[in-house]
């Protein structure tokens, strides 16, 4: 039990880390202004509460014109491709993880305690890490994002938190209708059944769906949207904090690596998670953000550098020599 409470003091360290670690500035203006580099400033208004709520559906919409934009097919493909390429090797990589992850108890399942009716705390770290991606952690950094930037009145930190919950609905939504529609089944029940890489029922019944989830919800990864959809979140109002995504992305590789172990997904069910978790959380942030860039006097003159110029030039009648120097 003590080993699970580290991941939460860990998630409160880091939101920490990410709000007071940055210089704030608070004019009188409707925007506030967080240096980012010494030429380029983010801007933030103060979120309405709706804000989180209002922009799903624009969230949704984007996705979709961003997969098909000309521009970005080249994502879109990729992550197409990538899935079509893993699934012929879906059974393989899946034996290969179960069996490494079972020098780490990571394929013995998942077991959590009770908050009052909530069941949010992970019995284990297999279970911990399995919670990373459970909407429980994005709402919990929201929660501290949103505490400080209450307390220091932070807008930066104000908008991220709504970005959060904003984005965990939009992946929310996105998956779940890829998971009705594609109704790949679930490792467990596949091994279990005899159907190496699992059976596919496209459009299953809704009660077929909610009474066995299992057989229908593999793909895309939830979790793993999610996840992705998060990190991007931070990391895109906090880019001068340049650890966010390294420590995000391993954080988010060892949760792929334990749902695989444990059953719950197989390879194939990841590269269009990713994606989708990607352009939710891009679009998401992106909307918010007012740029400005600035330009500091001298800032092109290198230090210590002079640059020396000479002349000729005649005045009233006689040769001239002159010299510039550029500074």
């Amino acid at each position: 039990m003590e080993r699970t409470k580290i991941v939460y003091y860990l998630v409160g360290l880091f939101t920490i880390m990410c709000v007071r670690g940055q210089e704030k500035q608070h004019p009188p203006s409707e925007l506030q202004f967080f240096e980012i580099t010494p030429n380029l400033e983010y801007g933030y208004s103060r979120p309405s509460f709706l804000d989180m709520l209002k922009h799903i559906p624009g969230d949704i919409t984007e996705f979709g014109k961003f997969a098909f934009q000309k521009e970005h097919l080249i994502w879109t493909g990729a992550s197409l491709g990538a899935t079509i390429l893993l699934l012929p090797l879906d059974q393989q990589l899946m034996d290969e993880s179960i069996r490494l992850g079972s020098g780490i108890n990571f394929n013995t399942g998942h077991s959590y305690g009770n908050i009052g009716p909530f069941r949010v705390i992970p019995n284990d770290m297999n279970s911990a890490v399995y919670f990373i991606g459970n909407g429980g952690t994005t709402m919990l950094l929201s929660g501290f994002f949103y505490a400080f930037g209450t307390l220091g009145n932070d807008y930066r930190a104000l908008n991220t938190s709504s970005e959060l919950v904003e984005v965990l609905l939009a992946t929310g939504v996105i998956t779940q209708t890829i998971k009705r529609i594609s109704g790949r089944q679930s490792p467990g029940p596949a091994i279990s059944s005899g159907h190496p890489g699992g059976h596919w029922t496209p459009f299953p019944s809704i009660k077929a769906y909610q009474t066995q989830t299992s057989n229908y919800d593999a793909m895309p990864s939830g979790h793993l949207a999610t996840f992705m959809a998060t990190i991007t979140v931070i990391a895109a109002n906090y880019p001068e904090i340049k650890w966010i995504k390294p420590v995000g992305y391993t954080l988010m590789g060892i949760m792929a690596f334990e749902m695989m172990s444990s059953k719950v997904h197989w390879a194939s069910d990841y590269p269009l998670a990713l994606f989708i978790g990607y352009v939710i959380g891009r679009n998401a942030a992106k909307r918010r953000i007012k740029i400005k860039e600035t330009r500091r006097y001298g800032e092109n003159c290198i230090p210590g550098r002079l640059k020396t110029d000479f002349q000729l030039g005649r005045f009233s009648g006689y040769q001239t020599l002159g010299v510039v120097f550029t500074f």
